[in-house]
């Protein structure tokens, strides 16, 4: 007789896989990175516009001067645009435009500032021709100093290096300059074209740069663990 003997074996255990190492979330320093950024962005745009526009009004006294009625030679060393521009007491270009001081104009002052046609105005080139002289259409204004201000009110290009007589043959009231010079209002308004280039730019990448490192912690920690 054949015993059948039946082994009792427990089934066998599946040996389970080793656990995955915990992933840390990449390092929050992009947050800090892109906030220095935009700091030093900022500062830098700030620091700039305000040099360039203190060194934008410091050359105004350096322009060359004559009173009205006169002449004044100019020595152009750089050829471009050249701005006249006619200086006075201040109350009477208060009158003459309320913007300067939000003062409402009065009739008999509206037309306070002259023309350059009112002043006789003429620009005599290097070469001893007439130049063409045409008026100033935007506004740039200035303080010569403590009752004083300034006004463009015409403009001519010199096209050479050379001098420039610049002359006036009429007054419009007592005690007038006429002072002739650089296109400063143009370099105010580069100065804070710049500026505020270069504070969009920072903050743009800054602002990227936060969401490159939110976006990359969000797949750390939201992967699934195995």
């Amino acid at each position: 007789m054949t015993s059948l003997l039946t082994e009792l074996r427990p089934p066998p255990i599946s040996s389970s896989p080793p656990p995955l190492p915990i992933r840390k979330p990449p390092s929050s320093i992009g947050y800090w990175v892109a906030g220095i950024l935009a700091v030093l962005g900022i500062t830098a745009a700030l620091v700039w516009g305000a040099v360039g526009t203190i060194s934008a009004l410091d050359r105004v006294d350096s322009f060359d001067r004559t009173t009205v009625p006169g002449a004044v030679t100019v020595q152009v060393t750089d050829p471009g645009t050249m701005v006249v521009y006619y200086e006075s007491v201040a109350e009477f270009m208060r009158d003459a435009d309320p913007r300067a001081t939000g003062r409402p104009a009065t009739p008999s002052n509206l037309a306070a500032t002259p023309t350059w046609q009112q002043l006789g105005l003429t620009v005599t080139g290097p070469d001893g021709a007439v130049m063409p002289v045409g008026t100033y259409r935007s506004t740039a204004r200035y303080d010569v100093d403590s009752g004083r201000l300034g006004r463009a009110v015409a403009r001519f290009e010199a096209t050479t290096a050379g001098q420039y007589r610049v002359s006036a043959a009429r007054a419009a009231e007592a005690g007038a300059t006429l002072a002739v010079g650089g296109n400063f209002a143009r370099s105010i308004a580069m100065t804070a074209l710049g500026t505020g280039l270069l504070g969009l730019v920072t903050i743009a990448a800054a602002v990227l740069l936060a969401i490159a490192t939110y976006r990359a912690r969000s797949r750390s920690t939201g992967s699934p663990q195995r």
